[in-house]
């Protein structure tokens, strides 16, 4: 398999064009004789957003070096087609598998870790990540740095994957070769490659849609309801987030019950910048031993605390913006919630925000209730309409 595969496999150096040194590296493989690689966006975002500063060069297994462009990319599934610029023979890409692997099947990534030269690595396929908007094969090998981008083939060196991410013990993640199938259609239909100064738009509408996409299959339906403590509050919005439950019922002073749900994908923009994150959380406090003043002062820090988990730096969004107010709830009497919205802008990408929310549930002097989110990537639009339907979910348990 790995000589079948080995002349096929390339690994990508983005250059520092002022040092002449690698800046990053990753692995990509031939994608079809047009003169084409495939490989991660990530592996490539530096060239993307700094065109001028980085240029991307492609060495194959004998080490002959070739420059190669940017033909194509596909942020939110962190894909990326790259053309030689000066025109080569290339080997026949590989076959792509017709069929998806069976749970237990033995797979093989192939790439170059840590820049050691090429490398075939097996593991085992155990289906589809599950609890994630985009579709991603869990693989159990490990994809050490500098494989991202290359190829995972099966036992008939047909093409199944590309290899992603890695969360370490054995456990890692390839994009279906769909979306590359797919990536590389639309390239082929718009019959010429992305241009430099169209590179950032093309990022803001990919990220725009996917937004539109997830918060679509957020809101067309009814949210259920659950107790925590005597709140009602959200249950579980979907299958794409995973959540998590906290309970210090036998403490003397206060008890405290929390839930958290975070959704599984981040989308990789750039070096400083990542985005797609949603989470949500609930705390509900009580106190038989406080009394008003002192208990408040401690549901005061639970209902500070809110971030989010995406990565930003000063050049990519804008400060926070907050407002305060008390929103009042009559079909829900009695519901007073003390309320802060949070929004920042993105600098490079007008259209979308990071949102951050935080309520607390007024009404009782020895309990209550703390809601968080925190929403990234994500349209004006989209986000009232998802602060709309959170608050109306919760009321006192009557």
């Amino acid at each position: 398999m790995y000589a079948h595969a080995a002349d096929r496999v390339y690994q990508i150096l983005i250059i520092d064009q002022q040092s002449k040194e690698k800046a990053a590296i990753g692995s990509g493989f031939v994608l079809s004789t047009e003169q084409l690689l495939a490989t991660n966006f990530h592996v490539i975002a530096n060239a993307v957003h700094e065109p001028e500063k980085f240029r991307i060069e492609a060495k194959n297994r004998a080490g002959v070096t070739h420059t190669v462009s940017v033909a194509d990319f596909d942020v939110i599934h962190d894909l990326a087609i790259l053309r030689f610029v000066d025109e080569i023979e290339l080997p026949a890409p590989l076959e792509i598998s017709q069929t998806v692997p069976t749970q237990g099947e033995e797979i093989y990534a192939l790439g170059n870790p840590y820049d050691l030269g090429h490398t075939i690595i097996p593991g085992t396929y155990n289906g589809l990540l599950e609890q994630s908007f985009y579709q991603k094969l869990h693989f159990s090998g490990s994809l050490n740095p500098g494989m991202s981008g290359g190829p995972a083939i099966n036992e008939k060196s047909e093409l199944v994957g590309v290899n992603v991410a890695t969360s370490g013990n054995q456990i890692s993640f390839l994009v279906p070769i769909r979306f590359l199938t797919e990536l590389l259609a639309n390239y082929q239909a718009r019959g010429a490659a992305l241009a430099e100064e169209n590179y950032l738009s093309v990022i803001a509408d990919q990220l725009y849609a996917d937004q539109n996409y997830k918060f679509s299959l957020l809101l067309e339906h009814d949210w259920q309801t659950q107790t925590l403590g005597s709140r009602l509050i959200g249950a579980d919005i979907n299958d794409y987030f995973k959540c998590w439950g906290n309970t210090n019922d036998d403490a003397e002073e206060f008890q405290q019950s929390s839930k958290t749900c975070t959704s599984q994908d981040n989308i990789y923009v750039s070096p400083t910048f990542t985005t797609g994150a949603i989470d949500i959380q609930y705390a509900w406090l009580s106190t038989t031993e406080f009394d008003s003043y002192r208990f408040h002062k401690v549901f005061g820090r639970t209902f500070s605390r809110m971030s989010t988990r995406t990565w930003a730096g000063e050049d990519d969004v804008t400060n926070y913006q907050c407002n305060r107010d008390f929103v009042t709830q009559p079909q829900l009497s009695p519901s007073v919630w003390r309320a802060v919205m949070c929004v920042r802008q993105y600098k490079k990408f007008p259209r979308l925000y990071d949102v951050l929310y935080s309520g607390s549930l007024l009404g009782k002097a020895d309990s209550g209730l703390a809601s968080h989110f925190a929403l990234s990537g994500v349209s004006h639009e989209n986000a009232m309409a998802f602060a709309r339907k959170f608050m109306e979910l919760h009321a006192w348990e009557s």
